[in-house]
């Protein structure tokens, strides 16, 4: 399993999604997960969470004739995560880009651009589509194309409640546009303080105004002021800090992917899951997956479903 350092992938999605809020490029940006040559803060899912993240690219490519329909173990009717199961045949839904008739999971993967994701045949590129279509291991059938219509699904999460704008006065003469946030020299120092002081601080988060970046830190024990001071002499780029009572610490997340995180990230070691990432949020771990089938939730029930929230891209379809 590849696993990424607690603090320091936090907080790239939350930019991502200050990217998405603007007017769309001419052509796809296939880059939007990657930035091979700077470190960054990684937060795809989760309430601010540090994410464990899948290695290595996964392309379900295989389409085998539909098996006879076999029963599964007993559901809980009442488990609401069992309604997302789906099976050989059935019905299903599915939002995102589409390339090479190959619609692409929302995997924040570095590598490949479309790492994780179904074959959709006679479907055209496009950055942006809704299928519905009769799922199989790997392909969609019976294709229709509806009206577009962007979804969470597999990619959602708390993390996009937080504000996009800092919750903070900018200073005089505003926020500079600092390109060195990035690196090694300016985060290491603050990623270093925050694990030191793991049990004081909620874990950060980036917002933007205009062109600038700002890390927004949240204290949830101890003087604003004094944290504030501490951490201005250890980060030298946008900084602004937040008192944040009663929110989950840093340790408190930690604890949860040192168990939970630990359970969930064995299971993607096995690629042919099709979880890409998994994430603290709420005092349980956002799992996200290609699609949730049968062996896949009876290998979840195992870590137990009271500590996960289960984030499936690929959905059945209501009826």
């Amino acid at each position: 399993m590849t696993t990424r350092d607690p603090i320091d992938d936090l907080l790239t999605a939350a930019g991502e999604r200050w990217r998405a809020a603007q007017p769309p490029p001419p052509e796809p940006d296939t880059s939007r997960w990657v930035t091979p040559k700077r470190r960054n803060w990684l937060v795809p899912v989760g309430a601010a969470a540090a994410t464990i993240l899948a290695a290595g690219a996964l392309v379900f490519a295989t389409h085998r004739a539909p098996p006879e329909p076999t029963p599964g173990p007993a559901i809980v009717a009442a488990d609401p995560a069992a309604t997302l199961i789906v099976r050989d045949g059935d019905l299903v839904e599915a939002s995102g880009r589409v390339e090479d008739a190959q619609m692409c999971a929302p995997a924040p993967v570095a590598g490949d651009s479309c790492p994780y994701g179904i074959d959709v045949p006679g479907v055209a590129p496009t950055d942006g589509a809704t299928l519905h279509g009769r799922w199989h291991p790997g392909e969609l059938s019976e294709i229709r194309q509806m009206p577009y219509s962007p979804s969470s699904a597999g990619s959602g999460g708390s993390v996009y409640d937080l504000p996009l704008t800092p919750p903070c006065a900018a200073p005089p003469g505003g926020w500079p546009a600092d390109e060195e946030w990035g690196t090694p020299e300016v985060e290491d120092p603050l990623r270093d303080y925050l694990r030191a002081h793991a049990d004081r601080f909620a874990e950060p988060f980036a917002t933007h105004s205009g062109d600038a970046r700002i890390l927004v830190v949240r204290v949830v024990d101890g003087d604003v002021a004094e944290a504030r001071a501490a951490l201005a002499a250890v980060y030298t780029a946008n900084l602004c800090v937040v008192a944040a009572p009663g929110s989950r610490t840093i340790a408190a997340d930690e604890e949860l992917r040192a168990t939970v995180g630990q359970a969930v990230g064995a299971l993607m070691d096995d690629r042919s899951l099709g979880i890409y990432s998994a994430a603290p949020e709420d005092g349980k771990m956002r799992v996200q997956m290609v699609q949730l089938t049968q062996p896949l939730y009876d290998r979840l029930v195992t870590i137990g479903l009271d500590r996960l929230i289960l984030d499936p891209w690929i959905r059945p379809v209501a009826r």
